[in-house]
């Protein structure tokens, strides 16, 4: 197989950490694989350069509209855009629960979250969804709103809440460098998992996978976890390409 389709469904390539290289980083992606990325957003002040960067790459790089559940503000910038050319976005987010970092928000970022459930309805897209010290209250939501799609990002739940959240509706799992951890709990999931339900991320500059662990994450880092991935299902990297790699086709209709 050819490995160029390769996709990272999840990559902050506009960062202040990518500032100096991101067309290094790019070309390094490609040179190892991974044809497509996808960069959700983060804040409205990460819009901008966002927008220009796949602009810049266009049928390489794709941007997602959201607002991520720890920073403070509204969607009001992102409606607007979303609004103006809904043909720039594949997906509605990073959004979701952080009650790690900002319990002391859960109602605000309740509020915020359905949001966006809305707006991935008004638009037909996909969410990209992060739950960090929140499952529980996430499936919740999740089973209250019937029809959405999407993403589960960087999942870190159990396999009951993997087989809870794909029985209501049309979710992926994104797996990421957690899933190479020594200590990680997510290899016995994955094995619970099927690979037509799973698709590959970095989360770059964030949680690289071993043996780069602490050090800036890229998306040419990809490779790498399709390979521990293929290790725990016993099948070939290959067909964890192809699987995922289909899947983050469909979802995001790229």
């Amino acid at each position: 197989m050819n490995t160029s389709t390769y996709i990272d469904t999840h990559a902050h390539l506009f960062a202040e950490e990518f500032a100096a290289d991101a067309d290094q980083v790019i070309s390094r992606a490609c040179d190892c694989g991974v044809g497509k990325m996808i960069m959700p957003a983060i804040s409205p002040q990460s819009y901008d350069a966002m927008e220009a960067l796949a602009a810049r790459y266009p049928g390489r790089l794709f941007a997602a509209m959201g607002l991520h559940p720890t920073e403070q503000g509204d969607l009001e910038e992102a409606s607007k855009r979303l609004e103006r050319h809904r043909d720039r976005y594949v997906a509605i987010g990073e959004c979701g629960l952080d009650l790690y970092w900002h319990p002391e928000t859960s109602e605000w970022q309740q509020e915020l979250l359905n949001r966006h459930f809305e707006l991935a309805r008004r638009y037909d897209l996909p969410l990209i969804i992060h739950t960090r010290e929140a499952m529980s209250l996430m499936r919740q939501m999740l089973s209250q709103n019937e029809g959405v799609r999407g993403v589960m990002h960087g999942f870190s739940g159990t396999a009951d809440d993997y087989r809870a959240i794909r029985s209501m509706g049309d979710m992926l799992f994104g797996i990421g460098g957690v899933v190479t951890f020594k200590n990680s709990q997510l290899p016995e999931v994955v094995a619970a998992m099927s690979l037509d339900d799973m698709v590959l991320e970095t989360d770059s500059p964030y949680l690289s996978p071993v043996p780069f662990r602490g050090r800036r994450n890229e998306s040419c880092r990809i490779p790498l976890i399709a390979s521990r991935i293929a290790e725990i299902k016993g099948c070939s990297a290959e067909e964890v390409a192809r699987a995922t790699t289909a899947n983050a086709l469909r979802m995001f209709r790229l």
